[in-house]
C-alpha cells in the first residue's frame, strides 16, 4: 500500500505530542523535528513504542517568524527523502495538530490525488500596505545574541524590536513573484525534490528570505509558484483580504490563529470537512482528544 510520511514541527507538549503520533499510526512513516530549546527525551519517551518515528538529530532552535523555521523544515523534507520507502506525499503537521478523520479516510483522500499538490496561496503584491511588508522590509527575528541569559535575552529582544522598527529595505529580486499561504500543506516527493533542489542551486533565495517576516508562509509557496508544480496544485487564490486561516489546505483553523480548540468546539470540528484541527493541546484539549478518538478515528 502506498504510504505517506507526516513531517512534524514540535517545541512543547509532550503529551499531547505522544496522542498525536498514535493517532497518525497507519501506513506511514513519522518525521519529527523537535526545538533545540527543548528536551527532547520527553518526546521520545512518548513515542518509543512506535517504530514508524525517526527524531532528527540535527536540530535547529526555531524562533517565531524566523528563517531557522525554514531550516527546520527543509530538513524534515529532507529526511523524508531519503528514507527507503517512496511516499506519495509529505504531509506537514505540528505537534499542536490532531486528525479528525478517520486515518483511512486521510490517506484515501490524499494518496488517491498521486500527482496533487495540496497547497494554496495568494499574489501578496495584491496586499501591498500588509504582506508585501512582510518580504520588503528587513525583520530581526532570529536571536542576534545567543544565550540563556535574561537579562541578556531581553536586551536581544530590544535591540531587535528596534531595528526592526526601523523598516530596512529588504531586497527582493523583482522577477520572483511571492505568494503567500499556510505552512501546513502536503507536497509530493517529486515537488519536494523539486525543493531541495532549488534551495542548492539558488542559494540567494534563502539569502532574500532570511529577514523577511514569517518566512514559513511564503517560502515554499514561492518557489511552487514559480514551478512546473504550479499547475497541479490548489493554485493561486483570489486575494479576499487578510487571514492565514483562508489558506488553510488540510486543517480547521480559527480565524483568531490563536484559539485552542476544545471539547466546547465538538459541533465545529464534527461538521468539518477538513482532515486535521489546529490547535489542541493537553492543558484543555484531553476531553475533546478522547471524544475525537472513540467518536471519530474509531469508525
Amino acid at each position: 500500500m502506498k504510504k505517506l510520511a507526516f513531517l512534524i514541527l514540535a517545541h512543547s507538549d509532550p503529551e499531547h505530542f505522544g496522542q498525536l503520533v498514535s493517532a497518525l499510526n497507519y501506513e506511514c512513516d513519522i518525521f519529527v523535528h523537535i526545538d533545540r530549546k527543548s528536551d527532547i527525551s520527553a518526546f521520545q519517551s512518548v513515542v518509543s513504542t512506535h517504530d514508524s518515528v525517526q527524531f532528527l538529530s540535527d536540530r535547529r532552535s526555531v524562533a517565531w517568524a524566523g528563517i531557522s523555521m525554514i531550516d527546520a523544515q527543509m530538513a524534515l523534507i529532507e529526511a523524508a527523502l531519503k528514507h527507503k520507502e517512496k511516499y506519495t506525499h509529505v504531509v506537514f503537521l505540528s505537534g499542536a495538530d490532531y486528525p479528525i478523520k478517520n486515518m483511512r479516510e486521510i490517506h484515501q483522500r490524499i494518496t488517491e490525488n498521486p500527482t496533487r499538490e495540496f497547497i494554496k496561496f495568494i499574489d501578496m503584491r495584491e496586499s501591498p500596505e500588509h504582506y508585501m511588508t512582510q518580504i520588503s522590509q528587513v525583520w530581526f527575528k532570529e536571536p542576534l545574541i545567543q544565550t540563556q541569559n535574561k537579562s541578556l535575552k531581553f536586551i536581544d529582544r530590544a535591540l531587535r524590536k528596534g531595528l526592526s522598527s526601523l523598516k530596512i529595505k529588504n531586497r527582493w529580486e523583482s522577477q520572483i513573484i511571492p505568494y503567500f499561504g499556510s505552512q501546513w500543506c502536503a507536497l509530493t516527493v517529486d515537488c519536494c525534490q523539486y525543493l531541495v533542489d532549488y534551495q542548492t542551486k539558488n542559494p540567494w533565495f534563502r539569502e532574500m528570505n532570511k529577514y523577511t517576516f514569517s518566512p514559513d508562509e511564503h517560502y515554499i509557496h514561492t518557489i511552487v509558484g514559480q514551478s512546473p508544480f504550479l499547475a497541479s496544485s490548489d493554485g493561486v487564490q483570489p486575494f479576499q483580504g487578510r487571514g492565514t486561516w483562508r489558506l488553510a489546505n488540510l486543517h480547521l483553523v480559527d480565524p483568531s490563529l490563536a484559539k485552542w480548540y476544545t471539547v466546547a468546539d465538538w459541533e465545529a470540528i464534527v461538521s468539518s470537512d477538513r482532515l486535521f484541527v489546529r490547535k489542541v493541546r493537553s492543558k484543555d484539549g484531553k476531553e475533546l482528544v478522547e471524544r475525537i478518538n472513540q467518536e471519530l478515528l474509531a469508525q
